[in-house]
């Protein structure tokens, strides 16, 4: 087994599953979250012998423009972006002197295959993602995580994958659609089958063009 497809939940799950199924790709649901995620990941990894994992879910984006587009996000890099001191308006990142915190990932190298054949592609666009605990139901926090770590989409799983797999160096390659603008808390402004039927695509267009099976 050369990848492996995790995604966040049964329902985006199902939405990508024909996809995966077809490549001979097999899929599990992580949970919501990072604690979640971390611990499947982990677990799978103790007992297989995997190449690559795919991450792939819907998220919300920091910026408007980012809405719509046809198009699928692959994370270029991620961070834990509320794993510190949250206040009002700021987040300050836990400083250890004797211990690193590990917070940050880089999961595509500029040059890369991943980044070359991203780079190139109609339906595929590369973006710097937010890991969170908690989803941001204000636009104003929604704002200090975009601009205190230049992300450009809210998650709530990629950093802890990627957490996961760099102990076992395994490759992770964090796919996302984009269902509504984050801090939106009124639900008739998402589109999730839209974003579902956008993570299917880009699926599909991961797994035929770069050799991950």
């Amino acid at each position: 087994m050369e990848t492996v497809l995790f995604c966040p939940t049964q329902m985006e799950l199902d939405a990508v599953m024909d996809v995966a199924q077809g490549a001979g790709v097999p899929g599990f649901v992580t949970g919501l979250g990072p604690a979640s995620t971390a611990h499947s990941v982990t677990r799978f990894l103790e007992n297989n012998s995997v190449s690559f994992i795919i991450l792939a879910g819907i998220a919300g984006a920091y910026r408007p423009e980012l809405l719509g587009g046809n198009r699928a996000f692959v994370a270029k890099s991620e961070v834990f972006a509320d794993l510190g001191r949250c206040s009002h308006n700021s987040i300050e990142p836990i400083k250890l002197a004797e211990q690193e915190v590990k917070e940050y990932f880089r999961l595509v190298e500029e040059g890369d295959e991943i980044h070359t054949f991203v780079t190139a592609s109609h339906g595929l666009a590369l973006a710097n993602m937010a890991t969170v605990s908690c989803s941001s139901g204000t636009f104003e926090r929604a704002r200090t995580i975009a601009e205190g770590f230049d992300v450009e989409i809210e998650n709530m799983e990629g950093a802890a994958a990627a957490l996961s797999c760099a102990a076992y160096d395994v490759r992770l390659i964090e796919l996302r659609a984009v269902s509504n603008l984050a801090g939106e808390t009124d639900k008739s402004k998402w589109d999730i089958p839209g974003a579902l039927g956008q993570l299917s695509k880009g699926l599909r267009e991961l797994l035929v063009a770069l050799p991950l099976r």
